[in-house]
């Protein structure tokens, strides 16, 4: 039975083995009944002969041809093995997890390095003799850096793999933590100069930790790999403040960028000797070997020593086909944004995410202003809304796997085999609703509470449910990389430069509106803006797949007019 490297055996009970050779190997004509009678004389002449001259022979000849003894068993029968029936991802479940808490743990870094600078920049200023507007302008430089370098990493990273773009990210990190912890005070340039390089080191390992999930999740359960990830990158915003506020006031403010300096290395170790390669366009489902520089010590270490192995049995080792690498994209980050369907939603979360941050921003002031309290105690009130926020982000995946498999049972297949029939804007949006109403609800309520000196209690517990609004982030995040399969870190890379701008552009001007029209009507103001937005995750969800068919068409056209001009 002939059969292909595509094709497994499946047990059919009750059928024959298929052969599917053709009639005529040898281009006879099938159709000649008199070359069919000669063929057969001769067959039977050269059979009388071996007969006579090898009796031997010819009885196990006859036994060769007698029909076979039953076997219990049916005979085994090439069945066709399509991509879509294959698993997704050959990683095990505890390497999924494995993978997914490195990654929330480098996550981590981006958002708190921003955070945990604020609370000492008062010491900042009189250590290094400058204004707090000049030492804010490393938080500033922070936050464009942030925006940008993503967008070339990210891309990076789905050319030569998670792994080593994850490793040497950390590294530039670890290095510019150093610089700050050793930064001289007469030296205010430098200050700014490995904020950058800091931002840069740092920033990254988000969209890199996204393309990991994208890769080793498939879309069902995307939200919760993809929830348990954010953990990492949301708590930044709740611990940064308050332990920035710690060390300033107890050991000082170089100490900040020590304890981040041991926290990447406690990170960096395991990661590089346990998190393996996952890049589809260079693993595969995982099963395929990666090269030398994607594979970690203890993986190279199992290989030599199975090489070996196998020289001292004589055996040779397989050769596996590997997939070609993917060509480095360095603005495939930016041209994700030509999709207008992900624009309209990246544009929204990032006016929630600009209110959001704004808030952070302009929180301590409030509450200094408003309820007297020290730095401490200021670091301390930023942990309901941190709590909220993972709490969020959990809640958010659960939401985002639920209606995901309830709309696969409904047209009977996911969104990658039944692409017109299964409605992914509409299942993937529907979960910003009820983040939307309780995060722009607790916003105006969190304003009005700290206009009116409202009890401190009410407006930690309003600040509980900001955070556990925040859940927008990872929707508009899966639903791009549902649209953009195999671009993970590009399409997180994407998220973060819109988001990142419209932070930069919330917190240079949330000051100057707080101190002229008050907490109130500060945060009044912001949510209408977010109101203003609403209409385009709508019009996504009535125009998405009308667009995305468009497009398919307009390829499918332009790829047809390319073969026709080959040809001639």
């Amino acid at each position: 039975m002939n059969t292909s490297t595509t094709n497994s055996a499946s047990l059919v009970p009750g059928e024959p083995i298929e052969d599917d050779r053709p009639a005529n190997d040898d281009g006879d004509d099938g159709d000649n009944p008199k070359a069919r009678t000669t063929s057969n004389q001769d067959t039977q002449q050269e059979n009388d002969h071996d007969e006579l001259t090898n009796p031997a022979a010819h009885e196990r000849e006859l036994q060769a041809q007698s029909p076979p003894d039953p076997v219990p068993f049916p005979p085994l029968r090439s069945s066709v093995t399509t991509n879509s029936s294959k698993p997704y991802s050959a990683f095990s479940t505890s390497t999924k997890v494995l993978i997914v808490v490195l990654g929330g743990l480098a996550g981590i870094f981006s958002p708190i390095s921003s955070n945990i600078f604020v609370p000492a920049i008062p010491t900042l200023a009189g250590a290094f003799n400058k204004t707090e507007n000049d030492i804010s302008q490393a938080v500033t430089i922070y936050l464009v850096f942030q925006a940008i370098t993503p967008s070339f990493l990210g891309s990076l990273s789905d050319s030569y793999g998670r792994r080593p773009i994850y490793i040497a990210t950390l590294i530039v990190y670890l290095g510019a933590n150093i610089g700050l912890a050793l930064c001289p005070t007469s030296a205010y340039w430098l200050l700014l100069v490995l904020r950058a390089v800091q931002s840069t080191g740092g920033s990254a390992v988000i969209s890199i930790g996204y393309g990991c999930v994208t890769d080793v999740a498939e879309p069902r359960e995307r939200g919760k790999y993809a929830a348990a990830f954010q953990v990492g990158a949301m708590s930044g915003p709740a611990f940064g403040p308050l332990l920035g506020g710690v060390f300033t006031q107890t050991l000082g403010w170089r100490s900040i960028f020590w304890f981040l300096t041991i926290a990447t290395c406690v990170v960096l170790i395991p990661l590089v000797l346990f998190l393996p390669e996952t890049l589809r366009s260079l693993v595969g489902d995982g099963s395929i070997p990666p090269p030398a520089l994607n594979t970690s010590p203890i993986i190279l270490l199992q290989q030599r020593k199975m090489k070996k192995d196998l020289a001292e049995k004589g055996e040779v080792e397989e050769v596996i086909e590997k997939p070609p690498r993917k060509p480095y994209q360095p603005l495939s980050a930016f041209m994700i944004l030509f999709t207008p369907e992900i624009l309209l939603i990246f544009i929204f979360a990032s006016l929630l995410y600009l209110e959001f941050y704004s808030i952070l921003t302009v929180y301590s002031t409030a509450l200094k202003d408003t309820y007297k309290l020290s730095e401490l105690q200021i670091g301390l009130c930023y942990l309901p809304s941190g709590i909220g926020t993972i709490i969020s982000a959990q809640l958010n995946g659960r939401q985002l796997d639920f209606w995901f498999r309830r709309e696969e049972r409904r047209v009977g297949g996911d969104y990658r085999k039944k692409p017109d029939e299964f409605d992914i804007e509409f299942t993937r949006i529907r979960c910003l609703a009820p983040f939307v109403i309780m995060f722009l609800a607790s916003v105006t309520s969190l304003g009005w509470c700290l206009q009116v000196k409202a009890p401190l209690a009410a407006t930690l517990v309003v600040n509980f449910f900001m955070g556990l609004g925040t859940g927008t982030i990872g929707t508009a995040t899966v639903y791009g990389q549902d649209l953009k399969p195999g671009k993970g870190g590009a399409v997180s890379a994407s998220l973060n430069l819109v988001r990142c701008i419209f932070g930069a552009i919330g917190v240079a001007a949330i000051q100057s509106i707080y101190n002229a029209i008050g907490a109130g009507w500060t945060f009044v103001l912001l949510s209408g803006i977010c109101i203003l937005g609403i209409p385009m995750p709508l019009i996504v969800i009535k125009k998405g797949k009308m667009w995305r068919r468009k497009r398919e068409e307009k390829a499918a056209e332009k790829e047809r007019l390319k073969k026709e001009n080959n040809r001639a």
